[in-house]
């Protein structure tokens, strides 16, 4: 039986499922290893071995607990009564799952981070930008989250949240949990000017690049104002959005939306290029020379602050 119960559990890691529907596969096997021991301690008492046979049993009871309280967390929405996993996440310091997620966070954060092909840019130059599309531009979305999923780039899991686990957080934040979670990066996007317009394009590669939408807005300024003073650049595109899930009156209710393309733009002042181009050697030297001397601040991009302040 446990042999049996050891293959299934082996050949399942092979098989590509949702982590809900695992799990409720693991709780039916456990059920059934702990009947198997129930079977054994009853056959050692009846064989005339009082110890073993109370001591399989009071295990097969404490497995059979975990298994009650598997059983309403995976197959249910509602929290079992007398669960005393707290206390022993409190006793062996282990960190319930919704810590550990916010800790991967973190750690991505910190040093997983994703860097986009076209470069790394300086995170404190670097404003949110908002993009206007039109029928067929929001169209050309669409396609791209199709191409994404075909090539698995683009997961619709829910980041592996059960229902329960969307639920709870819809509650928390009571904001919809989409099923592309944080979204995915577009593996090539880049920027043009035509006109008076910064044009997006994005796709699966250069060749199948498409146009995603214009820049509209930069941070909270619209931007034709920003272009008089910045030279911008597309340091990222995400593609976030589509279906989600809100919190009806009694269960969870999916919608059906629009993917969207999400910008973030790095900003240089206009005058740097020039500034840079034509320094010389000598004029690095003078400047050197002359520690007394000010530097204005009009030379200096401006912060992700003061620059609303000019």
């Amino acid at each position: 039986m446990l042999s049996f119960l050891d293959m299934v559990n082996h050949y399942l890691g092979y098989i590509n499922v949702s982590v809900k529907i695992k799990n409720r596969i693991y709780v039916i096997l456990g059920m059934l290893g702990d009947i198997y021991l129930f079977y054994i301690g009853i056959r050692y008492l009846q064989n005339g071995h009082p110890f073993w046979g109370l001591l399989i049993l009071l295990i097969a009871l404490a497995l059979l607990y975990f298994e009650y309280l598997n059983t309403i967390y995976y197959f249910t929405d509602k929290k079992a009564p007398f669960d005393i996993s707290p206390k022993i996440e409190k006793l062996l310091h282990i960190k319930p799952k919704e810590a550990e997620l916010e800790d991967n966070k973190h750690h991505a954060m910190r040093g997983g981070r994703n860097i986009p092909a076209n470069g790394y840019f300086d995170e404190k130059k670097i404003l949110p930008g908002k993009l206007k599309s039109s029928a067929v531009e929001t169209q050309n979305i669409q396609t791209l989250a199709t191409r994404l999923q075909q090539n698995q780039l683009l997961a619709m899991d829910y980041s592996g949240l059960g229902e329960r686990e969307i639920m709870e957080q819809t509650q928390k934040n009571g904001k919809p949990v989409y099923a592309s979670g944080p979204g995915a990066m577009i593996p090539y996007f880049e920027m043009q000017s035509e006109g008076n317009q910064l044009v997006v394009y994005a796709g699966m590669n250069q060749a199948e690049k498409q146009r995603v939408g214009s820049v509209s807005t930069v941070g909270l300024q619209n931007v034709q104002d920003v272009r008089d003073q910045f030279e911008l650049y597309l340091a990222n595109a995400t593609l976030v959005g589509g279906p989600f899930k809100v919190l009806g009156r009694t269960s969870l209710i999916e919608q059906p939306n629009d993917f969207q393309v999400a910008v973030q733009l790095a900003y240089k002042h206009s005058d740097d290029a020039a500034s840079t181009g034509d320094t010389t050697v000598s004029s690095r030297r003078q400047r050197y020379d002359e520690p007394s001397a000010a530097t204005s601040n009009d030379d200096e991009p401006m912060t992700r602050t003061s620059r609303y302040h000019h």
